[in-house]
């Protein structure tokens, strides 16, 4: 009778490590399956790949497989709950439950959810392409049980109307293109263009402006032949035209016009009555919000203000487009190299181009926080905020696992960076030293 009591106590022992197994392999799936990539799955399923198909079904049923898996689950965790409290009170007593209960939780919590739930989303794909052929026939079998749950929840749930929610994420959004992209789906034009549609809200005109450094500009006090030497020495179609400063803009010239007038009388020409009228954004104004007020009242130029109503520069429907689109070159423009190698292995780069497209150029890597923290900022803004105080040529500092050194300045304008690779697999973060 001895020898009977204890074989079934082991195989007791035995049956609870295998639910707590069982209560992993649960843990892992549902993690596995809410964490792959839907797209790579249907590559995969296209290619005729049993598991992948197996694994598409089992996503595109997402609410019936985790329902599959929370009763699954709750069953596994109530059978070992009961099996060793079974055992424990055999053989220790009643007063040994609650010290047995304690511990069953934390090898439940740290086995039998929290590790196998880590190990999945490392491995998510391999693991659903694994799990799928085990999870579909479940599903079937499961399907009545699973049904009644989701009425019940359903009927419960009725009454109260949740937030809707967005059926797939910005981030998801970002995810799918990345793998359309890598599995050829999407050339990496298609993909940089879709990526920036999706940025396309965020951009405000004051990263995308021409300085009023770089604005040429025409004074109404000005002779008819310091008018002309501007035109002459531009190919822009309309020019902003002031009255005293760049800060009091009256209007905008258009050249074609102005010519016209000018070849017409054959003498000097009044410009204030050929001038339209100004239309002013301050700088925190999003592009996809100006676009739509430049078009419909078709405007090619929109003056950008600061904070305190100055001139801030000026932001072209072209500009807006550009942001979209890339650059949209013209027989007249002069082609600028924003980020150049240089034989010395330093790299040559525009001030005005954005840090993290240097980042990206220079194959530094980066986390999403810093991603964020980075966000539009221009390499030129970087610098400002690097340095203490106006810096001069050859100064340089440490950002971004960068070692960047002002190579070219006008006055206090930064033209020209050289930048140079410190610590490609480690990047710091911004604040580095002055020298």
């Amino acid at each position: 009778m001895f020898q009977m009591d204890d074989g079934s106590r082991l195989f007791s022992w035995l049956i609870v490590i295998a639910l707590l197994f069982l209560a992993m392999f649960f843990a892992a799936a549902e993690t596995a399956f809410s964490s792959v990539s839907r797209t790579r799955l249907r590559v995969r399923a296209e290619k005729k790949e049993r598991r992948a198909i197996l694994a598409v079904y089992v996503t595109d049923h997402f609410d019936l497989a985790i329902t599959t898996m929370l009763i699954c689950t709750n069953i596994i965790h109530l059978a070992a709950a009961s099996l060793v409290t079974t055992n424990v009170t055999r053989i220790w007593g009643v007063s040994a439950v609650t010290v047995s209960t304690l511990i069953t939780t934390l090898v439940v919590f740290f086995f039998g959810e929290m590790l196998p739930k880590s190990i999945a989303r490392k491995y998510c794909e391999t693991l659903s392409l694994r799990i799928a052929p085990i999870m579909r026939p479940l599903m079937i079998i499961l399907r009545p049980a699973a049904a009644l749950l989701s009425f019940i929840g359903e009927k419960l749930t009725a009454r109260s109307a949740g937030e809707p929610e967005a059926a797939v994420t910005e981030d998801e959004l970002y995810d799918i293109i990345e793998d359309m992209t890598e599995d050829g789906i999407l050339d990496e034009k298609q993909g940089e263009l879709i990526s920036s549609a999706l940025q396309f809200g965020d951009v405000t005109v004051e990263s995308i402006l021409t300085s009023r450094m770089d604005v040429d500009g025409i004074d109404i006090n000005m002779s008819q032949d310091e008018i002309l030497k501007i035109i002459r020495g531009n190919n822009h179609s309309r020019l902003p035209v002031y009255e005293g400063t760049i800060d009091h803009i009256i209007g905008i010239l258009q050249i074609k016009k102005y010519l016209r007038a000018y070849i017409r009388l054959g003498k000097a020409v009044s410009i204030k009555p050929l001038l339209d009228e100004p239309y002013f954004v301050h700088q925190s104004t999003k592009i996809d919000d100006l676009l739509p007020i430049m078009s419909k009242r078709k405007l090619n130029i929109a003056v950008v203000t600061d904070n305190y109503g100055g001139t801030l520069g000026i932001v072209t429907v072209e500009d807006i487009l550009e942001e979209l689109v890339g650059e949209i070159w013209d027989e007249d423009d002069h082609v600028i190299e924003n980020i150049v190698a240089l034989p010395d292995g330093t790299y040559s780069v525009n001030a005005e181009e954005h840090l993290i497209d240097v980042l990206d150029e220079l194959d530094v890597r980066y986390n999403e926080e810093q991603e964020a923290e980075i966000g539009n900022k221009l390499m030129s803004e970087l610098a400002y905020e690097s340095f203490t105080e106006i810096p001069k040529e050859n100064d340089s500092f440490a950002a971004y696992g960068l070692e960047i050194t002002v190579q070219k300045m006008v006055q206090n304008r930064i033209l020209r960076f050289l930048v140079k690779k410190t610590a490609p697999d480690a990047p710091q973060t911004n604040g580095g030293s002055e020298q």
